[in-house]
């Protein structure tokens, strides 16, 4: 008979076998440990033991789904009105739809019983904020084609498609800035300065990020007014997994009056540029597929589609 619990204190190494034996597809971490996710997901301040649900079969852990929210508008704290189920993770077993539907199910009422009333099935940027670097890439993608089991429980759950999530990447062998007249112009009026572990800027952004290392690309001015940055990580630990070195594009901003005017793509590519040169071999980053400038401006770049991911929503 399956059984359903919260997490203990002692589940961090029944989750890792779980991971480990289930099919998460080739963007998932692998082998994982209990270590990797005491670091992605137990030691991050806005945990909740009540919302990660492990289910039992004869007192064998044979699964589990971790629900969670995101920030508040002022990423200053979280937003109890939009919650999602990131993960649904279930060994091969002969109960696999019925365990993973019972996972659903209890994740869907920790996240009303809080107050949501909307309900997400996969991680996003707009909320989640566990397992980077432990699943997906860059950037949590939702729940991934190539993890066809997990997809197919929120299809079961009744879960619709909310958004897909175009996984892009860029090889640096050879990368060369583009050299056009807007390009040159944007170099000899501005300058760009590299900062290594910058100061977070919000508390979502401490909090989701402390702990991995980042390099922000500072544009500015000749009046060193501030233009935009763009922000990268170094994505462990599955780049040293894949036997890469390779930056994740976390952010691209450009301030609101400087936009379509050609520094974003000017700001990339200089930085991926300077990446290369440190002996970065590879820059990923997601692109949601309505956003079709960010989907053109990587295009322009060399970036392509290896993969894509659906963040669900429940009617």
């Amino acid at each position: 008979m399956i059984e359903f619990r919260c997490f203990r204190n002692d589940d961090p190494p029944r989750l890792a076998e779980i991971w480990r034996t289930a099919d998460l597809g080739p963007s998932a971490m692998q082998p994982m440990t209990s270590a990797l996710l005491e670091a992605a997901v137990f030691s991050k301040p806005y945990f909740d033991r009540q919302g990660l649900f492990v289910a039992l079969d004869d007192g064998r852990a044979v699964g589990f789904a971790h629900a969670a929210f995101g920030p508040n508008a002022e990423r200053s704290g979280l937003d109890m009105s939009k919650g999602t189920t990131l993960l649904v993770v279930v060994v091969p077993h002969a109960e696999h739809e019925a365990i993973a539907a019972g996972l659903i199910a209890r994740c869907e009422g920790y996240l009303a019983g809080r107050g949501a009333t909307v309900i997400l099935g996969g991680g996003a940027p707009d909320v989640g904020g566990f397992c980077l670097g432990l699943y997906g890439g860059s950037d949590v993608p939702g729940v991934l084609d190539s993890s066809v089991a997990m997809q197919a429980a929120f299809r079961q759950a009744g879960y619709e498609e909310a958004d897909r999530i175009a996984v892009l990447r860029r090889p640096l062998a050879g990368f060369r800035p583009p050299v056009n007249r807007l390009q040159l112009a944007i170099r000899r009026s501005t300058t760009l300065s590299v900062v290594d572990e910058p100061s977070r800027r919000t508390w979502w952004e401490a909090a989701t990020t402390t702990g991995l290392a980042l390099r922000r690309y500072v544009l500015r001015n000749q009046a060193e007014e501030l233009l935009g940055s763009a922000t990268f990580w170094d994505m462990q630990p599955l780049a040293s997994a894949w036997g890469v070195s390779a930056a994740g594009l976390m952010h691209v901003d450009i301030e609101g009056p400087r936009r379509r005017q050609g520094l974003a793509s000017y700001l990339v590519a200089e930085a991926m540029h300077d990446l290369a040169s440190e002996g970065v071999s590879l820059v990923e980053t997601h692109v949601s597929q309505g956003n079709a400038a960010a989907l053109s401006l990587f295009e322009k770049l060399g970036f392509d589609a290896v993969e894509y991911g659906t963040v669900f929503r429940k009617p």
